[in-house]
């Protein structure tokens, strides 16, 4: 059986080596597919849902409880919009934060003023911010209350995110 190699790239994307065969899935017609959230664990909901409000201008869209578990959605539009879903972390256990591979990728118009919002909230970058020579975008690493990485990228004029 052949063995692939992949690389994870800066911005976080997976890439099959050339001529690998692995490629986009079958075309399925006139369906569109949208990511409709990711769920994130976490120590404090309230730190959690504070850095997502103040560093990205997120806004609670859901908060209550499935028999008696809490759960919180933020984002920054409307609940049928892709957003986060922050849900206690058990007794016990540990944020998903392995191999320093991001949790996260966030695209955001203006880099310097996300950096300004999540300074002005005691986080500062651990990389970055930098650029893509290549590319011209801009990134930097951060992480929020419960460790997850999560890479803040302005694209550049010559980038495509898919």
């Amino acid at each position: 059986m052949a063995r692939l190699t992949f690389r994870v790239g800066w911005r976080g994307r997976i890439r099959a080596p050339p001529a690998s065969g692995v490629g986009p899935g079958p075309r399925l017609g006139p369906m569109t597919t949208t990511i409709g959230r990711t769920v994130l664990l976490c120590r404090d909901l309230d730190a959690s849902a504070a850095f997502w409000a103040d560093g990205f201008g997120f806004r609670t869209l859901f908060q209550g409880e499935t028999e008696g578990f809490p759960l919180l959605h933020v984002g920054p539009g409307r609940v049928v919009e892709p957003g986060l879903w922050l849900v206690p972390l058990p007794e016990g256990g540990a944020p998903l934060v392995r191999h320093g591979l991001p949790n996260l990728v966030l695209y955001v118009d203006d880099l310097d003023a996300t950096l300004g919002r999540l300074a002005a909230a005691g986080v500062e970058p651990f990389v970055g911010p930098d650029a893509d020579a290549e590319t011209g975008d801009r990134f930097a690493h951060v992480h929020d209350p419960d460790g997850h990485r999560v890479v803040v990228v302005q694209l550049g004029t010559t980038t495509d995110p898919a």
